[in-house]
């Protein structure tokens, strides 16, 4: 009966320590928080990345405009990368990527199927844009 109980002890104690949550590097949270912003001729665009503590994601605010009003999506944090995953009728699949002190958003718009299922990317219609900071 000891030996069972020791058993289920160390069973328990290897499950508990795989239970932590991962810890964004302060690295990528200082080069992606902030408010950062697109402007051509007749467009500007404004998002904002935000890290609440204690999670594992970034608070996307894609403000537009100011036309429309603002969508807030999580990203999820991949090595250096931002990676906003593709949600059907909401969201194209997007990257982010920190290069030369500006934020690159790629984002590739998904083929859906009637069912909901994903069926592929269209990478021919790909939208890059490159992102100033401005606070």
């Amino acid at each position: 009966m000891k030996r069972l109980f020791t058993i289920i002890f160390i069973v328990i104690a290897a499950q508990s320590s795989y239970a932590q949550s991962t810890t964004i590097p302060l690295t990528v949270k200082t080069a992606f928080e902030g408010i950062w912003q697109y402007s051509v001729k007749y467009e500007t665009n404004t998002v904002k990345i935000h890290f609440e503590p204690g999670t594992d994601y970034a608070l996307f605010t894609d403000d537009g405009s100011g036309m429309a009003p603002a969508k807030t999506v999580k990203a999820n944090v991949n090595g250096k990368l931002l990676i906003i995953p593709a949600i059907q009728n909401e969201n194209d699949e997007v990257e982010l990527e920190i290069i030369n002190k500006k934020l690159h958003l790629r984002a590739t718009p998904v083929l859906w199927d009637e069912k909901g299922n994903r069926i592929g990317s269209q990478d021919s219609l790909k939208v890059h844009r490159v992102f100033k900071r401005i606070k």
